[in-house]
């Protein structure tokens, strides 16, 4: 199976949209790199590099907060998050698969290759056509940051979360105000999310704290803004200092999220009064100065006029496409790999588009030229693994030819975690016996895609094949209680339940569900696309 696939559809759940933004013969676009993103910005050099290094400053400050390394260790390419700066609020909407939403960004985690996209101009067209600013919609900064706060926490964080304080922390943290001279302020309060503090009814705490109750619309849409206030209560106010972290502490031993509420906060009605009263402000915050600050580097390049051309449909299949769009996606890509022989960029979009659209011959043959311009690049060779991945799916032998080629990405960019988990999934897939190095490299993917939902399936589901319960638990925890009781079952909290319980055969089985739930989607469409060809 395509890594590139398996990690959209499984990691991310990525849809569909096709894009309507414009594509402009004469657009200008800059990369701006730093130690953690990489910005493609449609936008004058100056704007992309400032944009570029407010996103650095917001990291080193998450660093800072949390006594790490600034700027910390290399990371390699593979590992930064990508972020697509272009159009306006609708633009971005269109590419999220919803034109009519007030989209303002949106980001994917995907093992080596985390992708972001927000507007390059924060206005939206009216029904006029006439551009305007919703004042309510959240910025596309905020977005972001909110965003990479989760990426961060997943990376970075062993700790399980429950889904209150993973959308309260991000969103206390998303409200930085990064100021001149490497200082910052924590604390401010979210400014969009104020109608909803003050005019919608609070979601009671004795039910945002029991996982079993399935929150309302409006429960499940007010738990960001009591969870933001919760969130900034717990971490300020000095007399409930240590709570926080007991009760967190308590929930990754297994302790009932109610029980150990009550045992730890108390008379949950006190607590609701409380915060009640707390979000009349004010709301006290940290004037931070990081010592010896050092301004981040941005490294600026101008794109090349094939990267220009083709940076419409490079986005659509970063986005993420189904099988009717890849396959529009490939006809707009069509000779271009043919037109622009000696630029890599342009053989890989090719290459992305036609394995996309299971167009495995051209994408070959774009792949090999890439792999020509430059024999080094990992990129080029992770996609002719791909390519072989993508083929075993109809003819197994195909999974032994992917690994050559996945060992010498991985040779060429030990950092990203796209040539362990493919060479892993040769194995698997093909019903092999897994040898122990593909076993390793499973497991050595974790410091590089601990953010991807999808990877953490995929090791747990290893590891309980192993009978590693415990280690299992650890993987899938972080994960599991980010959801209230709902119609569908929430499999991944089962499974933690079962590996509590010691059944590792069930949590096997609730696993094995997940998988086989994505396999039973991704071959309805296909069954639906031969229908309606016949």
């Amino acid at each position: 199976m395509d890594i590139r696939k398996w990690s959209r559809a499984v990691g991310a759940g990525v849809a569909l949209a096709a894009l309507s933004i414009s594509a402009s013969a004469r657009a200008e676009w800059w990369q701006a790199e730093t130690a953690h993103f990489i910005v493609y910005s449609e936008s004058k050099k100056e704007d992309a590099e400032q944009f570029a290094r407010l996103l650095e400053r917001y990291d080193n400050a998450l660093r800072y907060m949390q006594n790490y390394p600034v700027p910390g260790p290399d990371m390699g390419e593979a590992n930064k998050v990508t972020v697509y700066r272009t159009g306006d609020i609708s633009d971005i909407a269109a590419i999220f698969g919803a034109p009519e939403s007030p989209v303002a960004g949106f980001y994917i985690p995907r093992a080596g290759n985390t992708v972001a996209f927000v507007p390059a101009r924060e206005k939206r067209r009216d029904s006029m056509g006439v551009r305007t600013l919703n004042e309510q919609t959240l910025g596309a900064q905020r977005v972001l940051f909110h965003e990479y706060t989760h990426h961060f926490m997943l990376t970075n964080f062993s700790t399980a979360y429950p889904s209150w304080y993973a959308e309260g922390f991000a969103e206390l943290y998303s409200t930085i105000d990064l100021k001149d001279g490497g200082s910052f302020h924590l604390g401010n309060v979210p400014q969009d999310r104020g109608p909803e503090l003050k005019l919608l009814p609070d979601t009671r705490l004795s039910r945002l704290f029991d996982h079993s109750v399935k929150l309302s619309g409006i429960e499940q849409y007010q738990s960001y803004t009591v969870g933001w206030l919760l969130a900034h209560y717990l971490n300020f106010n000095q007399a409930r200092k240590g709570q926080l972290p007991a009760y967190l502490t308590a929930l990754n031993k297994g302790e009932n999220s109610l029980e150990a509420a009550k045992r730890i906060f108390g008379d949950l009605d006190k607590l609701q009064a409380e915060i009640r009263r707390y979000k009349s402000g004010p709301f006290p915050g940290y004037d931070i100065k990081p010592p010896a600050y050092v301004e981040p580097v941005v490294t600026m390049r101008r794109l090349t006029t094939p990267e220009e051309e083709m940076m419409r449909a490079h986005i659509r299949s970063q986005r993420g496409v189904d099988v009717k769009a890849a396959k529009d996606v490939a006809r707009d890509v069509a000779g271009k790999g043919a037109a622009y022989p000696d630029s890599l960029p342009a053989q890989l979009v090719v290459t992305e588009a036609q394995l996309d659209a299971q167009n495995f011959d051209e994408a070959e043959t774009a792949a090999k030229r890439a792999i020509a311009i430059d024999p080094k690049s990992s990129l080029a060779h992770l996609m002719m693994g791909s390519i072989y991945l993508a083929r075993g799916e109809k003819d197994k032998t195909m999974y032994a030819q992917a690994r050559p080629w996945l060992t010498k990405a991985r040779k060429l960019d030990p950092n990203d975690p796209r040539p362990m988990i493919g060479y892993y999934l040769s194995y698997y897939e093909s019903g092999e016996t897994i040898p122990e190095d593909a076993l390793f490299t499973l497991e050595e993917a974790w410091d590089l895609a601990s953010y991807d939902r999808g990877y953490r399936l995929l090791l747990a589901r290893q590891l309980l094949n192993e009978n590693k319960g415990k280690l299992a638990r650890s993987v899938l925890a972080p994960i599991a209680f980010d959801a209230h009781g709902q119609d569908d079952e929430n499999k991944i909290r089962a499974a933690v339940d079962f590996i509590d319980q010691d059944k590792l055969a069930e949590a096997r089985t609730k696993v094995g569900e997940i998988f086989q739930e994505f396999e039973d989607a991704r071959d309805g469409k296909k069954k639906k696309k031969k229908e309606k060809e016949g």
